[in-house]
């Protein structure tokens, strides 16, 4: 693939105070797809100092939603920005794809519909263009990290039904994915033709399904042509999942729902990779998202998949800049400053609590974290089985005398020392301890410091 020469878009983003930071920089590209034999647009924001750093970055890929495009959203921009200017993330590269093609143009339907990022024979190969094309080009023109550890997506309404579907499909790809009010799971969607498009046809039933009835039968559209195409069936070329009565249809509704996202998480989950997962829905949801959300969330406890699932207050289309943190810090939590104490834990003094004082990078406060939150969940970056809470009641004090405020909390050494025996630590030997939180934000902190064990073979009880 060959690089186009960009069109270069440099401005100054705003923090929401109106305060100028140091700006990054936002090209707008074009790159040739083999998958899909065309040049596809692409918008990327490169942090400040990447063009003299000489560092490599991760790379964040966002998937807008049904009715935007890669250009929209700029406020996930404005976000990551923040994060990066102020010192709470560390650099990165974000990448805003193209999810929209015109695959209906030649029967007289125009308007770009959302292509889902599956492989379609009516829309093209946009699986394939994502996670092949794309993703090696970024890697081929960039300084990026070029591994699933240091590669995220995340995505809004059906950007984050693709997001988690390319995420679940490839977990080589992809160290963990978040959606906001994203379509997750389809097989709710089974009564969408009964209490969400018959509305657009009022004259029915039975009922002629048209793309341009109204908004939800744009989506409708939009889910057939990635979901079940069907070139033998003139003039739009795909199979409604919905028969003339708005009751899924037997022979088609099986191909629809075979492309929910419950699919793609049970093979995951059989395939015994690695994926961590977050999803979100407002409280004012009107969209359906919140059911779907919920489905897939009993469908990912039905399995034993683990997940973060988080309800915000707002609507469909509300709060996606100001949720974008949210995503982003779970990707890459705050990097918080950790000091434990003592140093040394000494099994046979099983009864004295070890000590954490924690700080917050730039200016957060520490009083800003949520106590309930706060667990020791790695031990050497192993997950534990049972994460280890923070107990008895916090302080806030300067323990390093550097003006600002720490949050003082002890974690029960007992359960400290089980852990460590349950995970083959031996005697004298140092090992890393993982503390992690949220603010009452929700975002994400992490801190990690390294102690050593004495006596584990003489432990007192």
């Amino acid at each position: 693939m060959t690089r186009k020469i960009p069109c270069l878009v440099m401005f100054s983003l705003l923090v929401a105070a109106g305060a100028a930071h140091p700006a990054g920089t936002v090209e707008e590209v074009t790159f040739y797809s083999d998958a899909l034999g065309m040049e596809m647009p692409a918008q990327v924001y490169l942090p400040d100092g990447y063009e003299t750093s000489g560092l490599e970055y991760p790379v964040v890929y966002f998937i807008h939603g049904m009715t935007s495009r890669h250009i929209g959203n700029p406020e996930v921009i404005e976000a990551a920005e923040q994060l990066i200017s102020k010192g709470l993330s560390r650099p990165f590269i974000l990448v805003k794809p193209d999810a929209h093609c015109t695959s209906l143009a030649d029967a007289g339907f125009d308007v770009p519909i959302h292509t889902s990022l599956t492989n379609s024979d009516l829309n093209g190969d946009y699986e394939d263009y994502f996670v092949q094309d794309l993703l090696s080009w970024i890697d081929n023109t960039y300084r990026t990290i070029p591994s699933r550890d240091h590669r995220f997506v995340m995505g809004h309404s059906q950007g984050g039904y693709a997001a988690m579907r390319a995420a679940l499909r490839h977990p080589d790809l992809f160290a963990a994915v978040c959606t906001h009010a994203g379509a997750l799971a389809m097989e709710p969607l089974g009564l969408l033709g009964q209490y969400m498009v018959t509305p657009e046809y009022p004259d029915g039933p039975p009922y002629d399904y048209q793309p341009d009835a109204g908004f939800i039968s744009k989506v409708v559209f939009a889910y057939a042509a990635a979901f079940t195409p069907n070139l033998a069936n003139p003039p739009w070329n795909v199979d409604i999942p919905w028969d003339e009565y708005a009751q899924p249809d037997p022979e088609v509704w099986p191909r629809f729902v075979a492309h929910s996202n419950t699919r793609w998480a049970a093979e995951l989950k059989a395939s015994g990779a690695e994926l961590d997962i977050y999803f979100e829905v407002g409280t004012h949801e009107e969209m359906a998202a919140d059911y779907l959300n919920l489905y897939f969330a009993a469908a990912l406890d039905a399995i034993g998949l683990p997940y973060t699932f988080r309800w915000f207050e707002g609507d469909h289309h509300s709060h996606v800049g100001i949720r974008t943190p949210n995503q982003l810090t779970f990707f890459m939590p705050l990097d918080a400053t950790l000091e434990l104490l003592p140093r040394t834990i000494n099994a046979r003094n099983w009864w004295i609590p070890v000590r954490a004082a924690i700080e917050l990078p730039g200016d957060l406060d520490v009083a800003s974290i949520e106590m309930s939150t706060l667990a020791i969940t790695e031990i050497d970056g192993m997950a534990l089985d049972i994460p280890i809470p923070a107990v008895g009641p916090p302080a806030l004090t300067d323990i390093n005398g550097n003006g600002r405020d720490d949050l003082n909390v002890t974690f029960d050494k007992d359960s400290l020392i089980d852990a460590l025996e349950a995970m083959g630590v031996t005697d004298q030997q140092p090992f890393d301890v993982t503390i992690e939180g949220e603010t009452d934000l929700g975002w994400f902190l992490a801190a990690t410091e390294s102690l050593r064990a004495v006596n584990l073979d003489h432990r007192g009880h």
